[in-house]
């Protein structure tokens, strides 16, 4: 044993001294948890994505952080391992500093969970941070085949001499949530956002596992003639149910339709896409992105939202109890809409946009183009089973 301690004293004599946690925080948004949600599920494929986290200088000096480990664990291992330093580690530190150069932090406060991921004061730099400077990892996706636990932020940086390391961990939750959940339309529909990478719900917290649904007529075209005027959608007008048994927690219903989000027929992407923005920008500054809305509360931390409703179409009032299948207003185009949809989501706060979202599978749809029942993913045709 004594052999053991010495040898132990002489490679704490030739190591940099390292120093745990107390001078290197790691936060995370969302901060209770994130969820996996299936990427082909006959293969048992499974994905989740580290939404935000920041790392912080708490010490009195400045430090360099050298590099950034995120993990995917299966108990104490790490199966998965994405290393990040160099050049990688530079762009990344960019990336936030330039969003909050740019007030995007701000405009989109939501994402960031408020001002709890980067507190009041804290300036976004890296990867050399000034004492209370902040570097912000974003956006990092990850593919796995059977299941992971817990995802894990490792950091290693250095002040001096002296070698410091943080670390922090958020669960994986697995499945969708155990409320049970009716298709909130009739017919059949087209899942244009959903829980899929290649689409925008995906990389936003509160619509991370939301549907943006429309319905799609001859030629598969979601309008008639020109696409100019609301009434030209099929979707239009249709009646919106509630997707489960609940009490009604907030209503929206006068927000006008702007029929300047529409697209104009032979406009190019570019152009409408620069109209779109500066639209998208003034309902976040306004508070009216969700437009007419319906939110419902299902269970605890369980808020399904209807959102982009017809103006003045909106059945219930706060404070109603609701049964699945109960009509609650008709679809509409109103807040940050480019075209009449449903937006659907289920989430735990009871927010349109401050909260975090939760997966979910509905119990009386088929997916005739699928290899067998499945959670939606977008792109799906989903048909409701009466």
């Amino acid at each position: 044993m004594t052999s053991l301690f010495r040898l132990i004293a002489m490679m704490i004599m030739l190591c940099p001294a390292f120093l745990l946690g107390a001078d290197l925080e790691v936060r995370f948004c969302p901060v209770a948890n994130v969820w996996s949600y299936p990427v082909e599920s006959q293969r048992g494929v499974q994905s989740v994505l580290l939404q935000n986290a920041a790392i912080v200088n708490r010490a009195t000096e400045p430090i360099e952080i050298t590099a950034v480990d995120i993990d995917l664990m299966q108990g104490s291992v790490a199966v998965d391992t994405r290393h990040v330093a160099g050049d990688d580690l530079k762009k990344l530190a960019a990336a936030g500093a330039g969003l909050q150069a740019s007030g995007m932090l701000k405009l989109l406060a939501f994402q960031f969970c408020g001002n709890q991921l980067v507190k009041g004061g804290t300036s976004l730099s890296g990867p050399t941070l000034k004492p209370g400077e902040g570097l912000l990892i974003m956006s990092e996706p990850f593919v796995y085949n059977g299941t992971r636990d817990s995802l894990r932020v490792r950091v290693l940086a250095g002040s001096g001499p002296t070698m410091l390391k943080g670390e922090a961990s958020l669960p994986i939750r697995e499945g969708m949530t155990q409320t049970h959940f009716r298709f909130p339309l009739r017919g059949v529909w087209y899942v244009g956002n959903g829980p899929t990478f290649y689409t925008a719900h995906r990389w936003a917290i509160p619509e991370e596992f939301g549907f943006d649904l429309i319905q799609l007529g001859s030629g598969s075209s979601s309008h008639r003639g020109d696409g100019t005027s609301f009434s030209d959608y099929y979707a239009y007008g249709q009646p919106v149910m509630a997707a489960a048994i609940g009490r009604v927690q907030a209503v929206v219903n006068n927000i006008a339709e702007n029929p300047e989000a529409l697209r104009r027929p032979g406009e190019t992407d570019e152009a409408y896409m620069q109209r779109l923005q500066q639209m998208q920008a003034g309902h976040l500054e306004n508070g009216t992105a969700a437009g007419n809305y319906v939110l419902i509360k299902n269970g605890d931390n369980i808020y399904s939202l209807y959102a982009h409703l017809r103006p003045a179409s909106i059945t219930v009032k706060a404070g109603d109890s609701v049964v699945a299948g109960q009509v609650i207003g008709s679809l509409g185009s109103s807040g940050n809409s480019t075209e009449p949809h449903l937006h659907f989501q289920v989430c735990d706060r009871p927010d349109p946009l401050v909260c975090a979202g939760i997966p979910v599978s509905f119990e009386d749809v088929v997916l005739p183009f699928a290899d067998g029942p499945r959670p939606l993913q977008s792109g799906d045709i989903v048909q409701y089973l009466p």
